[in-house]
């Protein structure tokens, strides 16, 4: 870290954890339940994880209520909605066909879907498998996804509904997240595999694996089935209703983190696919200028110190959920939430690094009047096209990145702050040239991301 200068000399004193350290390793089952425990309540939606490493369960726990109106808890049974977490099976579904030489991921996708627009463009299936197709997200449609998302449709229609949108880039430009490419994806299985997307994620997948509570969404009677929730300033509320037509091969699975273990274990063990395969499947994609992106198929590959860090986010009507996979240490840490009020990826991290034995930055609050603040207020940039700001509005501080939203940021001093019900914060500090530099600390690394004030 650079020396910070004499302004900011005594800033960081709140920042009791700059540098995460190691702790004590081997904790027990009751010291990850309690990180379950201080981190939600008992009588909200909760959370159900599981912790493994080397093929041996380490933990599994639950935390909440998986029906507040029946005042049901979840349990290692209760069933959840994945969100983008079934798009790791839609890949693997992909490679199986390939080794089944029934497709390859460098076929055209006008193969399977002739009549889907390209715009004169060669999209291969590995586009869609990247998100580097240039297809644009069917998501980002406000009208079709406020509108439509409850109204039963079929592939084809759904699929030509999402044609409507023009690309946004040429195909291997860039990576921008694409549920339309896995939505195709879906479709490209049922053509190549002459089943439903459906009964193919189910018969080659789940019932070869034995994982019993897992299943395409539909409007079977499903035993343990989690109900959904939003948290509104009036109190919890059951989630808006969403056909599963739409999120289909992007979103439509549910499962309980037992299975996700079962799961994760063979994908990356060579049991269901090649090792070959999967090592496909976790490498990043080179695209066209030679740079990589850190989207495999359908898993994001990400460093993490020391380690890597395989994972993915789902977030779906009701449910969040985050998955990880530290390969160096073969440890596995799902966590499947029923409440869009709960950050799955903070849980997550939380309990990977108490299996790795790393300590979380501890935050303390503290009082910065917005005078204190001004001189670290403004635009920072990241790259190119892409800035931070830092705004302060009624009373409340606010980082803003380029395209999102404004988050709430808690000071901790004049120039250290972080983000509530996360483990992820910002520094600023005066470099050699007198510069101000924003240092980015996410996901337990040590090593933040850096922007300059401008």
């Amino acid at each position: 870290m650079n020396v910070i200068k004499p302004f900011y000399a005594s800033c960081l004193l709140a920042l009791s954890l700059l540098t995460p350290s190691l702790v004590k390793a081997n904790p027990t089952a009751s010291q990850y339940q309690q990180i379950l425990n201080h981190n939600l309540a008992e009588n909200e939606p909760g959370v159900s994880v599981i912790i493994s490493k080397n093929g041996k369960v380490l933990f599994k726990g639950t935390r909440g209520l998986a029906n507040l109106e029946h005042n049901i808890a979840l349990n290692e049974q209760s069933v959840l909605r994945l969100g983008s977490i079934s798009k790791q099976f839609t890949a693997a579904a992909i490679m199986m066909l390939q080794e089944q030489g029934k497709l390859a991921v460098t076929d055209d996708i006008h193969k399977y879907v002739a009549s889907f627009p390209t715009e004169g463009n060669l999209v291969t299936i590995e586009n869609l498998l990247t998100h580097t197709s240039g297809i644009a997200n069917y998501t980002d449609d406000d009208d079709l996804f406020d509108k439509e998302i409850q109204i039963p449709t079929s592939v084809d229609d759904a699929l030509a509904r999402f044609a409507k949108h023009p690309m946004v880039f040429k195909p291997g430009e860039a990576m921008a997240y694409s549920n339309t490419g896995y939505s195709l994806l879906g479709k490209i299985i049922e053509v190549a595999s002459g089943q439903s997307y459906k009964d193919f994620i189910e018969q080659h997948i789940f019932k070869k694996l034995k994982m019993n509570q897992s299943s395409y969404e539909g409007q079977e009677l499903v035993t343990h089935r989690a109900s959904g929730y939003e948290q509104t300033e009036q109190g919890f509320i059951n989630t808006s209703y969403i056909n599963m037509d739409w999120p289909y091969a992007a979103g439509a699975l549910i499962s309980t983190p037992t299975d996700l273990n079962i799961w994760f274990s063979a994908l990356s063990s060579g049991k269901l696919i090649s090792k070959a395969g999967y090592e496909k499947m976790v490498s990043p994609f080179k695209l066209n200028d030679g740079s990589f992106s850190s989207y495999g198929y359908g898993l994001i590959i990400k460093p993490l110190n020391e380690y890597t860090v395989i994972k993915h986010t789902g977030g779906i009507n009701g449910f969040l959920a985050h998955a990880r996979y530290i390969p160096e240490q073969k440890l596995y840490v799902a966590v499947l939430a029923n409440s869009n009020h709960i950050n799955p990826i903070s849980i997550n991290e939380k309990l990977t690094a108490r299996a790795l034995g790393i300590a979380l930055p501890e935050f303390k609050k503290a009082e910065v009047t917005e005078l204190q603040l001004a001189p670290v207020l403004g635009d920072y940039r990241i790259d190119e096209n892409t800035l931070r700001s830092l705004i302060f509005e009624n009373d409340v501080l606010y980082s803003k990145r380029t395209g999102g939203d404004k988050t709430k940021l808690i000071t901790m001093s004049k120039n250290s702050f972080y983000y509530p019900n996360s483990n992820n914060y910002l520094v600023i500090e005066k470099n050699s040239q007198g510069q101000l530099v924003m240092k980015y600390f996410s996901g337990l690394s040590t090593t933040p991301t850096e922007a300059i004030k401008i």
